[in-house]
């Protein structure tokens, strides 16, 4: 129990600035709005309904933590870009995307039910671990994320995006989704996955869009069957 403690503390001390990464690029580019802040008023407040409880466990070299909680989400985004960097000998970014909404109407919102986070260290008994991978989501979503895909890294499942078929849609900074306009997640995984082994072919960021936590974990650019994981 003191061994699971420590780490605790250790997960929460040295982890937030990466968890506060995969927050900002979730909700806080929404910042890029026009907005203001302002005190919240009485009836504002009673609308405002959070529970839940938390569990956190390690395996091996893991440290994973969910969120029982429930959120209800309709917001729009200018902008969203996540990891700018040189990859394959050029500059971009891994996610542009743009003009985004959340949800299809105030009383149609994008539901989550459970928020995961894994984190992945190179040895994690050792006093100089490294943070190797970030992995933030949920199991399950429900709703629309509408918008314009410029640039996407990862994987999305056909029936997201109203196609047919079985293998997903792999992008490697790819415009792949450009020719949707929405992603509907019907009761489905959305997670995002950050790693941080600049010589790996799996760094920065991507999002896997329709798929459990175990295929998110298991996704590779190799081409193996990550998905029937």
């Amino acid at each position: 129990m003191n061994k699971l403690n420590d780490h605790r503390k250790w997960f929460f001390r040295k982890t937030g600035a990466a968890l506060c990464m995969a927050a900002f690029f979730c909700l806080a580019a929404a910042a890029s709005a026009p907005a203001e802040i302002r005190e919240l008023t009485e009836n504002e407040l009673s609308d405002v309904y959070c529970q839940g409880a938390t569990n956190i466990y390690i395996e091996e070299n893991t440290v994973r933590v969910f969120l029982d909680m429930h959120m209800e989400t309709y917001g729009e985004i200018d902008s969203v870009k996540a990891a700018h960097y040189e990859k394959d000998g050029a500059s971009g970014w891994d996610i542009d995307w743009t003009a985004m909404t959340l949800g299809e109407a105030m009383d149609i919102p994008l539901i989550t039910d459970g928020l995961v986070i894994r984190t992945e260290f190179d040895d994690i008994d050792s006093n100089d671990k490294k943070l190797k991978r970030i992995i933030i989501g949920s199991n399950n979503m429900n709703g629309r994320i509408s918008g314009e895909f410029t640039t996407s890294t990862g994987a999305v499942h056909p029936e997201v995006v109203g196609d047919t078929g079985t293998d997903p849609i792999v992008m490697n900074r790819g415009a792949e989704l450009q020719a949707y306009e929405h992603l509907d997640i019907a009761d489905n995984g959305f997670f995002i996955d950050i790693n941080f082994d600049g010589q790996s072919p799996e760094r920065g960021i991507k999002t896997i869009i329709g798929y459990q936590e175990s295929q998110a974990i298991a996704f590779t650019f190799d081409g193996t069957d990550w998905w029937n994981e």
